[in-house]
């Protein structure tokens, strides 16, 4: 399979568990791996193809592309998994801005709206046709003999007598005068919801002024964005998070306008966390401060707190803003005494695709406790990828708890690359007997095929082919169900 195809496989992927099964974590790790993997050396074009004449299924990244108005996405060879993560979290919701960065481009399809006071079927004027919008045709009436013009000629300087209208841009400022409009009727609904304390009213409009900011003009952006956060007082703020605790189904607005918000929000959904684990709602506070780079410094001096919940809130928040400065914070947790904090700090260097993060991920494998090594693994099969998957297939001969050497295992086979099929298949065909001590007993034999099920590569599947060629027993058997079972997959 070229690289083209199998990115959009495992993307697709990906993006269909995100959407469907959002708690299989281990399958949206393996699928994020294999579409690095199919980036890591050359850059991809994927087009939507907005012509179609049948839409794809929702559940596929060309259905996922159409739906959210995605005509293009660009990729850099060696674009990073955390931005292929962010991407298609956004496309897998249904309101979420889509990112794009340097290696990540997103190009979205241009859509000319109606207002809705002047649709059709108000009886407004419907939309001219292709040959009276071109200005060369010989068909095209004078203003004063069109049918129901909609408005009077406009006469005065905002007026552009150029030869070509279009391009002088006369046709937009219809378009900006509208929307200045409608802003403008938003602000008036921002400012009553937070006078009267209506809080859903006031999310709404606020949500719909975050999502009007793209298209206002880039000269008037700064005085937006300025008005629009003083409308929303320290009160609102702390209602909206109130409000998104209440109610699930409003959590992607509120995030979105949270977010918007900065480092004021920020503060709010922080004093949250440090006062309790705030299990309910601690996804969403992840959420939230996981898209404020600007948030480091107030998460930052957490890493030091003497309470073990703002540490853990702390390490899974630096790991999730991706900034490299935090590595040497999280290096000195893996001694730390609470195996929650040092499981925390693990992941966040899985996350940090940077020199000393190995190091701590190489330390971390070899720790005493064996939970830590466990969440080494994790960690190890999400860094760059898999590039240290050979520190793993070195310690499975050594590692003697169970839990940390099936943990190593199911890795190796999220990771579904080359090296890490080889190590499986060893395992899998290595049997301990008397006179072969150094062998695997049954259960890590099988517990090796299965892992190989987890990948969605070719080479894992060559490799089930193969076992259920040589192996023996219940190798043989476990290996052809894996390739005969009928495994649905989503997309």
């Amino acid at each position: 399979m070229d690289p083209k195809s199998a990115f959009i496989k495992q993307f697709g992927d990906l993006i269909a568990l995100l959407r469907a099964d959002p708690a299989n974590q281990a399958a949206q790790e393996s699928a994020l791996a294999a579409a690095a993997a199919a980036v890591a050396r050359q850059g991809l074009e994927v087009e939507a193809g907005v012509e179609w004449s049948s839409i794809p299924d929702d559940l596929t990244l060309k259905g996922r592309l159409l739906a959210r108005g995605v005509e293009t996405v660009r990729l850099a060879a060696g674009a990073e998994p955390q931005a292929l993560l962010r991407l298609a979290r956004a496309l897998a919701h249904d309101g979420v801005p889509i990112p794009s960065t340097a290696r990540v481009r997103v190009e979205m399809v241009s859509f000319m709206w109606l207002n809705p006071a002047t649709s059709v079927e108000d009886g407004g004027v419907a939309p001219r046709t292709a040959r009276n919008r071109d200005p060369q045709s010989p068909d095209r009436r004078r203003w004063e003999e069109r049918r129901g013009a909609g408005r009077l000629r406009w006469d005065d300087l905002e007026r552009r007598r150029t030869p070509d209208r279009r391009l002088s841009g006369e046709r937009r400022l219809e378009l900006i005068n509208d929307q200045r409009a409608e802003i403008a009727k938003l602000h008036d609904g921002l400012r009553r919801g937070a006078r009267h304390m209506a809080w859903e009213a006031m999310l709404h409009s606020a949500s719909m002024l975050v999502r009007l900011q793209p298209r206002v003009p880039v000269g008037e952006r700064r005085s937006f964005g300025i008005q629009v956060r003083r409308d929303i007082p320290a009160r609102a703020i702390e209602a909206l998070v109130d409000l998104a605790e209440r109610d699930p189904t409003g959590r992607d607005r509120a995030a979105d306008v949270l977010r918007w918000i900065g480092l004021d929000a920020a503060e709010v959904i922080l004093e949250r966390l440090r006062q309790s684990e705030a299990i309910g709602v601690r996804g969403f506070y992840y959420d939230v401060l996981g898209g404020m780079p600007e948030a480091y410094p107030l998460i930052r001096p957490l890493l030091h707190s003497h309470y073990t919940h703002e540490i853990r809130h702390a390490a899974v928040l630096a790991g999730r803003l991706g900034r490299p400065e935090a590595v040497d914070e999280l290096l000195p947790l893996l001694a730390h005494r609470d195996e929650r904090v040092r499981a925390a700090a693990v992941g966040a260097l899985g996350e940090l695709h940077r020199g000393s993060a190995a190091a701590g991920l190489q330390q971390a494998l070899h720790h005493r406790d064996p939970k830590t090594r466990a969440a080494a693994a994790d960690a190890i099969a999400v860094w760059r990828g898999g590039a240290l998957a050979l520190l793993l297939v070195s310690t499975l001969e050594t590692e003697r708890d169970w839990d940390a050497w099936q943990a190593m295992v199911s890795a190796l086979g999220r990771l579904g690359t080359l090296d890490a099929c080889q190590a499986l298949a060893t395992v899998a065909l290595t049997r301990r007997t008397l006179l072969r001590r150094r062998g695997y007993t049954t259960g890590q034999r099988l517990a090796a095929v299965t892992a190989l099920g987890l990948a969605t590569t070719e080479v894992a599947r060559t490799t089930l082919e193969r076992l259920a060629r040589e192996g023996g027993g219940v190798v043989r058997y476990a290996a052809d169900r894996l390739l005969h079972g009928g495994r649905q997959r989503a997309g």
